[in-house]
């Protein structure tokens, strides 16, 4: 907080400095993805994947942990649509991703999906995100809190 008098009556004008926040997958931005600190990654309020051009997750975010019930040790490094979320291996759901990839450049799409856990379904909202530099990114907000 900034504390300044203004030039007339000597009233004071609080400045707080600006805060980003990242409410909802929506809002992320591949410029803010890259300029963000390990640990605001996993301070995301939604589950993050970042997958490498084989499908290997190479980064895997507290909200995720949580959502999924993995630990993020066992599963970065395996295949995500083969080990870690096999019912994702799907034309509605892999390759849709796979789509955007032959697209080329930077491109996204929404979709809502149901996850099937050993302990019961979750509706989620899906973001898929590929960057210019190949980059794909899958984010994965609760649509319900059941669970």
């Amino acid at each position: 907080m900034v504390k300044q008098l203004d030039g007339g009556g000597g009233a004071e004008v609080l400045e707080f400095p600006r805060q980003e926040s990242l409410l909802d997958a929506d809002s992320l931005t591949g410029e803010r993805l890259k300029g963000m600190s390990p640990e605001e990654f996993d301070r995301l309020p939604f589950g993050a994947i970042k997958l490498d051009g084989e499908g290997r997750v190479v980064a895997y975010n507290a909200a995720e942990a949580a959502l999924a019930r993995r630990e993020r040790k066992a599963t970065l490094g395996r295949r995500f649509f083969e080990e870690i979320a096999p019912c994702t291996n799907t034309a509605s759901f892999r390759g849709r991703l796979d789509a955007l990839v032959e697209r080329g450049g930077e491109a996204t799409e929404r979709f809502d999906f149901k996850f099937l856990f050993p302990w019961g379904a979750r509706d989620v909202r899906i973001r898929l995100m590929v960057l210019r530099d190949g980059s794909r990114w899958v984010f994965v907000t609760a649509l319900n809190r059941s669970l």
